[in-house]
């Protein structure tokens, strides 16, 4: 029979970016056979993150370290002098787990003034190398900044725009993954401040008194 079918034997279609890929297309036929690969119809050559090889006449090929950008269709295309067939199988590259997630939140939710940035990273269970303090104070209108940083270089800021007395209580912020979690909390309290009217009028009233005391 001068006709074969090659198929992929059993593979994983699912991988992390990092790990490496092995493609491993069996056929039958006679030859000389010829192979070739492609993904998502565009030809794969040997070389770089790519390995192309042939064990006891059976075509492998090897993604080194994969990337998100190796996800797609990969084929194994096999010819010889009596016709041609091909294989595929799709194969998808995912991001590593990033298991730290950092919040900052208060026991009432937070309003539209409010702004929270969070980078995650890392596998190892969180710890707090550097906590905020256990207390902020500041008055109203103020721009206030909560900065905590978590082992591997992860940082959690929350900024309070143009804060209120409202925004005064309680913060959390935890660092948690799979590996287990760390907390710190932070008060903050909120004073009252001048409005630009008001401190006018104070002035005004003291440079009144100093007049009168001049005279």
């Amino acid at each position: 029979i001068n006709l074969f079918y090659p198929y992929f034997q059993k593979i994983r279609t699912e991988v992390t970016v990092g790990d490496s890929i092995e493609l491993e297309c069996h056929m039958t036929g006679s030859g000389p056979i010829k192979v070739t690969w492609s993904k998502d119809h565009k030809d794969i050559r040997s070389g770089g993150n790519y390995k192309i090889s042939c064990v006891e006449n059976t075509p492998h090929l090897t993604i080194l370290k994969a990337d998100k950008g190796d996800t797609g269709r990969y084929f194994c295309h096999a010819s010889n002098d009596m016709g041609k067939d091909s294989c595929s199988s799709n194969i998808t590259v995912k991001a590593p787990f990033r298991g730290v997630s950092l919040c900052g939140r208060k026991t009432t939710s937070l309003s539209s003034h409010h702004f929270l940035i969070l980078f995650s990273e890392r596998k190892n269970p969180p710890v707090f190398t550097k906590k905020p303090s256990e207390q902020i104070e500041d008055m109203e209108g103020k721009l206030v900044k909560i900065e905590g940083r978590v082992s591997g270089s992860n940082v959690a800021v929350l900024c309070i725009k143009s804060s209120q007395m409202s925004d005064s209580g309680r913060y959390s912020c935890q660092a948690s993954n799979e590996a287990g979690r760390a907390s710190c909390d932070v008060t903050v309290g909120i004073t009252g401040g001048f409005d630009s009217q008001s401190l006018r009028l104070i002035l005004a009233f003291l440079f009144s008194g100093l007049c009168k005391l001049n005279l």
